[in-house]
Protein backbone atom coordinates (compact mmCIF):
# COMPACT_ATOMS: atom_id res chain seq x y z
CA UNK A 1 0.00 0.00 0.00
CA UNK A 2 1.47 3.28 -1.25
CA UNK A 3 -1.78 6.15 -1.59
CA UNK A 4 -3.30 6.79 1.80
CA UNK A 5 -4.89 10.17 1.73
CA UNK A 6 -8.73 9.66 1.90
CA UNK A 7 -8.52 5.82 3.42
CA UNK A 8 -9.91 5.13 6.60
CA UNK A 9 -7.95 3.72 9.52
CA UNK A 10 -9.11 2.17 12.83
CA UNK A 11 -6.84 2.07 15.62
CA UNK A 12 -7.49 0.26 18.96
CA UNK A 13 -5.76 1.65 22.50
CA UNK A 14 -5.34 4.84 20.32
CA UNK A 15 -5.44 6.88 23.81
CA UNK A 16 -1.86 6.71 24.35
CA UNK A 17 1.61 5.53 23.15
CA UNK A 18 1.80 3.11 20.33
CA UNK A 19 -1.90 3.39 19.12
CA UNK A 20 -1.80 7.18 19.29
CA UNK A 21 1.43 7.01 17.53
CA UNK A 22 -0.01 5.41 14.64
CA UNK A 23 -3.23 7.22 14.58
CA UNK A 24 -1.23 10.75 14.61
CA UNK A 25 1.20 9.36 11.54
CA UNK A 26 -1.98 7.91 9.87
CA UNK A 27 -4.04 11.45 10.11
CA UNK A 28 -0.32 13.36 9.19
CA UNK A 29 -0.61 11.17 5.46
CA UNK A 30 -4.40 12.40 5.67
CA UNK A 31 -6.56 9.61 6.12
CA UNK A 32 -9.73 9.56 7.76
CA UNK A 33 -9.27 8.30 11.42
CA UNK A 34 -11.45 5.74 13.68
CA UNK A 35 -10.29 5.41 17.36
CA UNK A 36 -11.00 3.62 20.28
CA UNK A 37 -9.61 3.23 23.86
CA UNK A 38 -11.16 2.55 27.30
CA UNK A 39 -9.98 5.74 28.78
CA UNK A 40 -12.61 8.58 27.10
CA UNK A 41 -9.52 11.69 29.03
CA UNK A 42 -6.65 9.79 27.12
CA UNK A 43 -9.06 9.09 23.87
CA UNK A 44 -9.78 12.62 24.01
CA UNK A 45 -6.56 13.88 23.79
CA UNK A 46 -5.47 11.90 20.90
CA UNK A 47 -8.76 13.55 19.11
CA UNK A 48 -8.02 16.62 20.17
CA UNK A 49 -4.56 16.23 18.09
CA UNK A 50 -6.14 14.66 15.05
CA UNK A 51 -8.63 17.04 14.84
CA UNK A 52 -5.43 19.91 14.38
CA UNK A 53 -4.33 18.28 11.56
CA UNK A 54 -7.76 18.98 9.84
CA UNK A 55 -9.01 15.51 8.96
CA UNK A 56 -12.18 13.55 9.97
CA UNK A 57 -11.98 11.61 13.13
CA UNK A 58 -14.20 9.53 15.02
CA UNK A 59 -14.06 8.03 18.83
CA UNK A 60 -14.83 4.94 20.43
CA UNK A 61 -14.91 4.75 24.06
CA UNK A 62 -14.93 0.87 24.91
CA UNK A 63 -13.62 -1.77 26.30
CA UNK A 64 -12.61 -3.49 23.13
CA UNK A 65 -12.04 -7.12 25.13
CA UNK A 66 -15.16 -7.63 24.15
CA UNK A 67 -16.47 -9.03 21.26
CA UNK A 68 -19.37 -6.84 21.03
CA UNK A 69 -17.75 -3.51 21.13
CA UNK A 70 -15.44 -4.49 18.50
CA UNK A 71 -18.30 -5.40 16.36
CA UNK A 72 -19.23 -1.63 17.74
CA UNK A 73 -16.53 -0.26 16.17
CA UNK A 74 -16.92 -1.95 13.08
CA UNK A 75 -20.38 -0.75 12.82
CA UNK A 76 -19.24 3.10 13.53
CA UNK A 77 -16.44 3.14 11.09
CA UNK A 78 -19.18 2.12 8.24
CA UNK A 79 -21.53 5.10 9.56
CA UNK A 80 -19.18 7.43 9.13
CA UNK A 81 -16.74 6.47 6.47
CA UNK A 82 -17.85 3.39 4.37
CA UNK A 83 -15.41 1.08 4.91
CA UNK A 84 -12.60 0.36 6.10
CA UNK A 85 -8.83 0.12 4.98
CA UNK A 86 -5.87 0.17 7.63
CA UNK A 87 -7.39 -2.01 11.26
CA UNK A 88 -4.43 -2.01 14.16
CA UNK A 89 -5.49 -3.65 16.95
CA UNK A 90 -3.26 -2.48 19.15
CA UNK A 91 -4.61 -2.80 22.79
CA UNK A 92 -3.03 -4.83 25.24
CA UNK A 93 -2.59 -4.87 28.66
CA UNK A 94 0.57 -6.75 31.07
CA UNK A 95 1.02 -8.70 34.03
CA UNK A 96 3.72 -9.67 35.81
CA UNK A 97 3.63 -13.25 37.84
CA UNK A 98 3.65 -17.32 37.37
CA UNK A 99 0.51 -18.52 36.05
CA UNK A 100 -0.12 -20.54 39.39
CA UNK A 101 -0.40 -16.94 41.07
CA UNK A 102 -1.89 -14.92 39.10
CA UNK A 103 -5.68 -15.05 39.78
CA UNK A 104 -7.84 -16.10 37.90
CA UNK A 105 -10.05 -12.78 37.01
CA UNK A 106 -6.74 -11.72 35.31
CA UNK A 107 -5.44 -14.38 33.41
CA UNK A 108 -9.13 -13.96 31.49
CA UNK A 109 -7.91 -10.03 31.57
CA UNK A 110 -4.86 -10.41 29.65
CA UNK A 111 -6.02 -13.04 27.11
CA UNK A 112 -9.12 -10.97 26.43
CA UNK A 113 -7.15 -7.62 26.00
CA UNK A 114 -4.06 -8.83 24.25
CA UNK A 115 -4.99 -11.81 21.94
CA UNK A 116 -9.01 -12.25 21.51
CA UNK A 117 -9.51 -8.61 21.29
CA UNK A 118 -7.28 -8.88 18.19
CA UNK A 119 -8.70 -12.20 16.69
CA UNK A 120 -12.29 -10.60 17.36
CA UNK A 121 -10.59 -7.68 15.40
CA UNK A 122 -8.98 -10.05 12.64
CA UNK A 123 -12.99 -11.41 12.43
CA UNK A 124 -15.15 -8.61 11.99
CA UNK A 125 -12.71 -6.30 10.01
CA UNK A 126 -10.90 -9.05 8.15
CA UNK A 127 -14.65 -9.92 6.74
CA UNK A 128 -15.23 -6.43 5.85
CA UNK A 129 -12.01 -5.78 3.70
CA UNK A 130 -12.75 -9.19 1.77
CA UNK A 131 -16.23 -7.74 1.21
CA UNK A 132 -14.88 -4.74 -0.07
CA UNK A 133 -12.21 -6.26 -2.15
CA UNK A 134 -9.98 -3.16 -2.32
CA UNK A 135 -6.53 -2.06 -1.36
CA UNK A 136 -6.16 -3.27 2.78
CA UNK A 137 -3.93 -3.64 5.39
CA UNK A 138 -4.65 -5.56 8.95
CA UNK A 139 -2.31 -4.94 12.10
CA UNK A 140 -2.37 -6.53 15.10
CA UNK A 141 0.86 -5.08 17.58
CA UNK A 142 1.98 -7.93 19.66
CA UNK A 143 5.73 -7.65 21.65
CA UNK A 144 9.06 -9.11 21.04
CA UNK A 145 7.79 -11.08 24.62
CA UNK A 146 6.05 -12.94 21.83
CA UNK A 147 9.82 -14.27 20.33
CA UNK A 148 11.07 -15.09 23.65
CA UNK A 149 10.33 -16.47 27.07
CA UNK A 150 11.12 -15.78 30.69
CA UNK A 151 10.35 -16.90 34.22
CA UNK A 152 8.36 -13.48 34.41
CA UNK A 153 4.67 -11.98 32.79
CA UNK A 154 3.81 -15.86 31.58
CA UNK A 155 0.68 -14.61 30.79
CA UNK A 156 2.31 -11.28 29.27
CA UNK A 157 4.59 -13.90 27.11
CA UNK A 158 1.95 -16.63 26.32
CA UNK A 159 -0.47 -13.94 24.53
CA UNK A 160 1.22 -12.33 22.83
CA UNK A 161 2.94 -15.57 21.38
CA UNK A 162 -0.70 -16.30 20.55
CA UNK A 163 -0.90 -12.93 19.16
CA UNK A 164 2.01 -13.92 16.72
CA UNK A 165 0.77 -17.06 15.57
CA UNK A 166 -2.90 -15.82 15.10
CA UNK A 167 -1.86 -13.11 12.56
CA UNK A 168 0.92 -15.71 10.77
CA UNK A 169 -2.34 -18.29 10.38
CA UNK A 170 -4.48 -15.49 9.06
CA UNK A 171 -1.95 -14.80 6.89
CA UNK A 172 -2.10 -18.13 5.52
CA UNK A 173 -5.13 -18.77 5.44
CA UNK A 174 -5.88 -15.41 3.00
CA UNK A 175 -3.44 -17.19 0.83
CA UNK A 176 -4.25 -20.28 0.34
CA UNK A 177 -7.72 -18.76 -0.36
CA UNK A 178 -7.03 -16.50 -2.73
CA UNK A 179 -7.53 -13.57 -0.97
CA UNK A 180 -5.14 -11.12 -2.05
CA UNK A 181 -6.38 -7.37 -1.14
CA UNK A 182 -5.25 -7.77 2.43
CA UNK A 183 -2.05 -6.82 3.63
CA UNK A 184 -1.05 -8.84 7.07
CA UNK A 185 1.04 -7.41 9.44
CA UNK A 186 2.36 -8.13 13.36
CA UNK A 187 3.96 -5.09 15.02
CA UNK A 188 6.74 -6.78 17.32
CA UNK A 189 8.24 -3.67 19.54
CA UNK A 190 10.95 -3.69 22.11
CA UNK A 191 10.57 -1.34 25.07
CA UNK A 192 9.43 1.97 24.10
CA UNK A 193 8.34 4.98 25.71
CA UNK A 194 4.62 4.04 26.34
CA UNK A 195 2.26 3.05 29.71
CA UNK A 196 2.37 -0.35 28.90
CA UNK A 197 3.75 -0.73 32.25
CA UNK A 198 0.40 1.11 33.79
CA UNK A 199 -1.87 -1.05 32.78
CA UNK A 200 -4.14 -1.44 35.94
CA UNK A 201 -5.01 2.45 35.55
CA UNK A 202 -7.19 0.19 32.50
CA UNK A 203 -9.04 -2.53 34.09
CA UNK A 204 -12.58 -3.13 33.26
CA UNK A 205 -14.92 -3.55 36.27
CA UNK A 206 -14.37 -7.11 35.91
CA UNK A 207 -11.12 -6.85 36.45
CA UNK A 208 -10.61 -4.40 39.76
CA UNK A 209 -7.70 -5.00 41.81
CA UNK A 210 -9.58 -6.60 44.94
CA UNK A 211 -8.12 -8.26 48.41
CA UNK A 212 -6.66 -10.87 46.78
CA UNK A 213 -3.67 -11.82 48.86
CA UNK A 214 -1.31 -11.32 44.85
CA UNK A 215 -1.98 -7.90 44.37
CA UNK A 216 0.13 -6.93 47.84
CA UNK A 217 2.76 -9.78 46.72
CA UNK A 218 6.57 -8.90 46.39
CA UNK A 219 5.96 -10.83 43.24
CA UNK A 220 3.32 -8.08 41.88
CA UNK A 221 5.24 -5.52 43.72
CA UNK A 222 8.30 -6.58 41.99
CA UNK A 223 6.76 -7.02 38.31
CA UNK A 224 5.79 -3.64 38.27
CA UNK A 225 8.78 -1.91 39.45
CA UNK A 226 10.83 -4.11 36.59
CA UNK A 227 7.93 -2.91 33.90
CA UNK A 228 8.46 0.30 34.86
CA UNK A 229 12.02 0.13 34.50
CA UNK A 230 12.20 -1.28 31.38
CA UNK A 231 9.62 0.99 29.97
CA UNK A 232 12.17 3.96 30.92
CA UNK A 233 14.96 2.39 28.49
CA UNK A 234 12.73 2.23 25.50
CA UNK A 235 13.27 4.41 22.99
CA UNK A 236 10.93 7.66 22.27
CA UNK A 237 8.38 6.88 20.73
CA UNK A 238 8.12 9.84 17.84
CA UNK A 239 9.49 6.97 15.02
CA UNK A 240 6.75 3.92 15.67
CA UNK A 241 4.42 5.63 13.57
CA UNK A 242 6.36 6.13 10.56
CA UNK A 243 8.43 2.52 11.01
CA UNK A 244 4.64 0.92 11.04
CA UNK A 245 4.03 3.09 8.11
CA UNK A 246 7.02 2.35 6.36
CA UNK A 247 6.01 -1.80 6.69
CA UNK A 248 2.39 -0.93 4.75
CA UNK A 249 4.16 1.12 2.40
CA UNK A 250 7.05 -2.43 1.87
CA UNK A 251 4.25 -4.91 2.54
CA UNK A 252 6.51 -5.91 5.54
CA UNK A 253 4.64 -8.77 6.99
CA UNK A 254 7.28 -9.06 10.58
CA UNK A 255 7.04 -4.99 12.17
CA UNK A 256 10.26 -4.54 14.27
CA UNK A 257 11.33 -1.38 16.39
CA UNK A 258 14.36 -3.67 17.94
CA UNK A 259 15.63 -6.20 14.86
CA UNK A 260 17.95 -7.65 17.71
CA UNK A 261 14.50 -8.95 19.22
CA UNK A 262 14.91 -11.58 16.36
CA UNK A 263 17.83 -13.25 18.64
CA UNK A 264 15.41 -14.11 21.08
CA UNK A 265 13.78 -16.15 18.38
CA UNK A 266 16.97 -17.36 17.28
CA UNK A 267 17.64 -18.61 20.70
CA UNK A 268 14.27 -20.50 20.88
CA UNK A 269 13.87 -22.26 18.36
CA UNK A 270 17.84 -23.47 18.40
CA UNK A 271 16.62 -24.57 21.90
CA UNK A 272 13.51 -27.17 20.58
CA UNK A 273 15.80 -28.08 18.07
CA UNK A 274 18.76 -29.36 20.36
CA UNK A 275 16.19 -30.60 22.69
CA UNK A 276 17.19 -28.33 25.44
CA UNK A 277 15.05 -27.01 28.07
CA UNK A 278 13.86 -23.41 27.80
CA UNK A 279 16.38 -20.97 28.92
Amino acid sequence: MKDFKDKVLVVTGAGSGIGRAIALEGANRGMKVVINDICAESLAETRRMIEEKGVPVVEQVADISLAENVKALLDLTLEHFGKVNIAVCNAGVTLPGPVWETPIKDIQWIVDANFLSHTYGMHYFIKQMIKQGDECAFMNTASGAGMGISGSSCMYHATKTADIVQTECTYLALKVRGITNIQMHVLCPGYILTEIHESDKHRPPRAAIDDDPYYQSDEFIAGQIRAARGVATGIPIDSVGMTVFQAFEDNKFYVLTHPEIVMLQEQRVQAIYNGRHPG
